[in-house]
């Protein structure tokens, strides 16, 4: 009995070496923290029940258009701030969260019910 169970200790040793070994080549081939982590979620867009998306300087409704993003816009969010509750249909959701983005329309607020494919950024 007793080399059976070190048998069953060396193929579980094996094993472990194995997964270790792939589970490490799996977290040197991710991206890095530092890196554009679009390459591994893929880039957050407007995507909008109307057709798209107005790019505003401040979040919330009052504030001045700057330009607008049409539905398919690739966006990189850079941070987020809770200012105005936005409901439908001004928005696909409703929610106070506002996102700061830049745009082929430039750098400005839109509502967060407003992009897609959303990434995680921190606060404004």
């Amino acid at each position: 009995m007793n080399n059976v169970a070190n048998v069953r200790g060396l193929r579980w040793k094996a094993l472990l070496a194995a997964v270790g070994a792939s589970a490490a080549t799996l977290l040197m081939s991710a991206p890095q923290a530092s890196a554009d982590v679009s390459a591994f979620f893929g880039p957050s867009y407007i995507g909008s029940n109307s057709g798209g998306a107005n790019l505003r300087t401040c979040g919330t409704t009052s504030c001045g258009i700057i330009g607008y993003n049409s539905n398919g816009t690739s966006v990189t969010m850079l941070c987020w701030a809770d200012t105005q509750w936005v409901y439908p249909p001004q928005s696909d959701y409703g929610s106070p969260r506002w996102f700061r983005i830049a745009s082929p329309a430039g750098t400005g607020w839109t509502h967060s019910s407003l992009v897609e494919n959303q990434t995680s950024v921190g606060h404004c």
